[in-house]
């Protein structure tokens, strides 16, 4: 009976099973009023949120494709606003850069904006290199109970350390203990006021369990008053597709398992 339904679900209602499929977080989506200083955004943030998530893949896998441009655009196309997402070029920057000279690590700092000039001269100083996929992406927002709908495009970049990402494919996590495992996004908007937002995801191992991962999101952001109130919620909501990830990584090109409330199902990919 319940291999029945599921199969229904599978064919008939699937985004009902996606649904299933997301594990508790583990941690409550929490908006709070402090922005981090030196302020990452100009003007300062008025929009804030974080969140803490444990996703059932290692280490090395979650950095991979949640940190680095290997998985950002599956990621970002979870996003039920997301109508459209090309990957543009890369370019490293050293920190700390001019606009946060004491930005030792990503979250000390904001790097959207550097030149790959402003950073501390190649070969000098202790400063992290730092690999920026610059990227855009196409919304589509809903206005007026959903009457209205508008496109946005994003400019942004998401950064990381090869170093990082380095010492995980190489020696595992151990190798990678000393070193901030961090990953930054950041975008602005063409319109709607030029909506800032500046987001650092943590890395962890779960030590009870090496085989999962715990996902920390911090969100700050600026965004025209009148259309606070609406930035907020999304900012709050978005969180949700770091749980995706496990989701996601989970298929094979032929047969995807996953765990759901009604049992385990397998379907094509």
């Amino acid at each position: 009976m319940a291999e029945h339904a599921n199969s229904y679900l599978v064919r008939h209602r699937p985004w009902k099973l996606l649904l299933c499929l997301l594990p508790p977080p583990s941690t409550p989506t929490m908006a709070y009023q402090t922005p981090s200083l030196p302020h990452k955004t100009n003007p300062p943030p008025n929009f804030f949120s974080e969140y803490s998530v444990v996703v059932n893949v290692p280490l090395k896998e979650a950095y991979t494709t949640l940190g680095t441009s290997a998985g950002h655009e599956r990621v970002c196309r979870l996003s039920k606003l997301s109508t459209g997402f090309e990957l543009l070029e890369k370019d490293v920057v050293q920190l700390p850069v001019k606009a946060h000279p004491e930005g030792k690590k990503l979250s000390e700092s904001a790097v959207r904006t550097a030149s790959v000039t402003d950073g501390s001269p190649q070969g000098k100083g202790d400063g992290m290199k730092i690999t920026r996929q610059h990227f855009t992406m196409e919304e589509t927002v809903p206005i007026l109970f959903g009457l209205i709908k508008k496109n946005v495009m994003l400019r942004g970049t998401l950064s990381w350390s090869e170093d990082v990402l380095a010492a995980l494919q190489s020696d595992g996590p151990q190798a990678a203990l000393d070193l901030p495992l961090e990953a930054l996004y950041e975008t602005i908007s063409d319109s709607s006021g030029g909506i800032q937002t500046w987001k650092v995801r943590r890395f962890e191992a779960v030590k009870e369990d090496p085989g999962k991962t715990r996902v920390s999101e911090r969100i700050e952001g600026w965004s025209p008053m009148l259309l606070r109130p609406i930035v907020q919620r999304e900012a709050e909501q978005g969180h949700q597709y770091v749980q995706y990830f496990s989701f996601i990584f989970n298929f094979s090109y032929s047969f995807g398992r996953c765990q759901c409330a009604h049992g385990t199902v397998s379907y094509p990919v």
